[in-house]
């Protein structure tokens, strides 16, 4: 934790100057859509719809992915996900899953089993099949995943059997619905579906990524879990700073500290990990799952500057305060141990460390840029939604959309994301061609208190 005395108005490191923790400034969140992160999972899981999976916290995970994202033995990258739901409200998972479906038939059913899903996850599904002891005329079919029963039906003919989220049923055409192979059973028959296979081999597919990250809208994009040197996390960088620069997509890359060398406005380098109160000791590239989370998650008007990682207790790969100055000088979100016992994000900025005339210092804080992406957003959106081919381009038209603009601003004034708004600071004027319309706008963004000076005279 940074602090101590001060003899100039210049400390890299957050914190309260006087010996004492800076106070926090609570400010009023503003409505927003935020909370959505692109989360690229890759060929890992052996199960699940291929391209994009939407879940929540509440999701079946078991039903979805084929894992439970909970357990002991989770993966990297599935541990990843269950950080990023911690601060997410929706995780857009893209999965690759390709390969051969699991089946069980059998001459003595009416029915051909196949799983959903494609992947070696399959062979967990065991179908059981017996008599009613209740009311021998009826057929009890049970799924199970594993050991959990995740289904069960009762029919008496064969095409009352209805597929479900773990298999699909195809019938065996016979001329009495399966009823004599039914009426035939004197024992249970319990098989498991056998032949799934996972392609190991389908890596992500850069113009298949892409293509599907331009559809969807989500906030920040990450391949947490995947090791920090992982080629994946290159590819982010590159294809965030496409889509912004080149398609106005206002989305964050969030990535471990591997080897991409980022010095971006609109990708943050997660520096080292946590430890959770269970003693669970997770990487970097795990934490930044929740950093992904909690950027997407976090309002316009919000710092993440001393924001609590929820269940940590202890910093994995906690640094002097030499080299925790040295890292955030190069542009790396940390974490810190705090005395009380919770381990924070030490000051909320991404990766641009090299600034310039057009590329101020200010913008490498994640406050700041999330208000000025909102603008641009919120904009382009507005001007598409309600503007393009709908209004004329002369005074009237442009006063119209100016004041749509001033509307819009003020809300962020109240909001506390901006400083004062006047409407001298936005104009509206003709382009040199008939369809154009140019903007000049001046806009304060406000940040949090993160560094208090403070001399005390007696």
């Amino acid at each position: 934790m940074a602090g101590g005395t001060y003899t100039s108005y210049s400390k890299k490191r957050p914190g309260a100057y006087i010996n004492v923790n800076a106070p926090q400034k609570s400010v009023g969140s503003v409505e927003t859509t935020r909370g959505v992160v692109f989360f690229v999972g890759g060929n890992t899981l052996g199960w699940g719809a291929d391209g994009v999976i939407k879940l929540n916290a509440g999701s079946d995970f078991k039903k979805l992915l084929g894992h439970d994202i909970y357990a002991d033995d989770a993966s990297d990258q599935l541990k990843a996900l269950r950080e990023t739901l911690k601060a997410a409200l929706t995780v857009l998972y893209y999965n690759i899953n390709s390969g051969a479906k699991a089946t069980y038939a059998d001459e003595a059913l009416p029915w051909k089993f196949t799983a959903k899903y494609p992947g070696t996850v399959g062979n967990n599904i065991r179908i059981s099949v017996a008599k009613n002891a209740a009311d021998i005329s009826q057929t009890v079919v049970t799924t199970y995943f594993g050991t959990e029963q995740v289904d069960q039906q009762i029919v008496i003919g064969a095409s009352q059997l209805e597929s479900n989220d773990y298999i699909d049923v195809e019938i065996v055409p016979t001329e009495d619905d399966g009823k004599t192979l039914l009426d035939a059973l004197t024992a249970s028959i319990t098989k498991s579906l056998a032949g799934g296979t996972t392609d190991t081999s389908a890596q992500v597919d850069t113009d298949a990524l892409i293509s599907a990250m331009e559809i969807e809208q989500f906030n920040t994009v990450t391949a947490a879990g995947n090791d920090k040197d992982a080629p994946i996390h290159q590819l982010l960088v590159a294809t965030v700073q496409r889509l912004r620069e080149d398609f106005g997509q206002k989305i964050v890359a969030v990535i471990p500290d591997g080897q991409t060398g980022a010095d971006y406005e609109s990708v943050i380098v997660v520096a080292n990990g946590v430890e959770l109160s269970d003693g669970e000791v997770l990487s970097a590239s795990i934490a930044t799952g929740y950093v992904a989370g909690a950027e997407a998650a976090a309002a316009v008007n919000q710092s993440l500057t001393y924001a609590q990682y929820p269940g940590a207790t202890a910093v994995n790969g906690r640094l002097s305060n030499d080299d925790t100055i040295s890292a955030l000088t190069n542009g790396k979100l940390l974490f810190t141990a705090l005395r009380s016992g919770s381990v924070v994000i030490e000051e909320d900025i991404n990766s641009l460390h090299t600034y310039s005339a057009n590329k101020s210092k200010s913008l490498s804080k994640n406050r700041v840029m999330r208000v000025l992406d909102d603008i641009a957003q919120n904009t382009k959106d507005t001007f598409e939604a309600s503007f393009i081919g709908k209004v004329n381009n002369d005074e009237a038209g442009r006063d119209l959309f100016k004041a749509n603009r001033i509307e819009y601003l003020t809300s962020l004034v109240n909001s506390g994301a901006i400083q004062q708004f006047d409407g001298e600071d936005i104009a509206v004027n003709p382009g040199a061609e008939l369809d154009q319309v140019i903007v000049d706008l001046a806009v304060q963004p406000l940040d949090s208190m993160e560094k208090l000076y403070m001399t005390v005279t007696i």
